[in-house]
């Protein structure tokens, strides 16, 4: 991965002296930043812990969490885990499982950050993340304003080391330092909003970019 290093200086991510909670579901992105922000506490003048917030949706949820938990030792940081009821939120609000998860998690970094416990954020979105969420915001008719997608930082916790960084590059990283993940299940369920985005929509996108590009239009 390049330029990291550049980015987090640029937009300033990381004041020194800061408790920096990485959001790790035990998936490739987030499994990626653990790992790169706990190998590189020094560099950066920060003490970084791991958050896992088990979502109440799969009845095996737990072995993430053991997981995480076990990856967090070995890099010698703090595990936090918590977990939520998202079937029952989404119940009770009459909104989606994929809604009421992110409140419900997000719910529990911000009050994380209110009780001092830490002073950032770290969440693991990077260039694919950024371009499914442009596309569901004019999807859902917020026009220019919304096209600008996720901010390096956000509300002034949550920040994103990973925005300019691809996929693929994510995974040359995790090859590369020998790293374990693990994938969750719900990640390729298209009922839910932004799997569908991502494995649908995006997927024929791209279809039409490598046709477009082998077959270009005439001038």
């Amino acid at each position: 991965m390049i330029n990291i290093d550049d980015f987090i200086k640029k937009n300033k991510l990381f004041r020194r002296g800061e408790t920096v909670g990485v959001g790790c579901s035990g998936g490739s992105d987030s499994m990626a930043l653990l790992h790169f922000l706990a190998t590189n506490q020094e560099k950066f003048d920060i003490e970084v812990v791991a958050i896992h917030v088990d979502h109440g949706i799969r009845e095996n949820s737990y072995v993430d969490a053991d997981f995480v938990r076990e990856k967090a030792k070995e890099l010698g940081v703090r595990f936090y885990k918590f977990k939520i009821d998202a079937p029952k939120i989404a119940r009770e609000k009459n909104i989606s499982l994929e809604t009421a998860a992110r409140e419900a998690r997000y719910g529990v970094f911000k009050s994380l950050y209110q009780k001092g416990l830490v002073d950032k954020i770290a969440l693991a979105h990077h260039i694919s993340d950024q371009a499914e969420t442009i596309l569901m915001h004019i999807f859902r008719g917020s026009g220019v304003a919304g096209a600008k997608g996720m901010s390096p930082i956000s509300e002034k916790i949550y920040v994103r080391p990973f925005l300019n960084v691809s996929k693929e590059e994510i995974l040359g990283y995790l090859d590369e330092n020998r790293l374990d993940y693990r994938e969750d299940q719900t990640n390729i369920d298209t009922s839910y909003n932004r799997n569908f985005v991502r494995h649908v929509i995006m997927k024929e996108i791209k279809t039409v970019k490598r046709s477009s590009e082998q077959y270009p239009y005439p001038p």
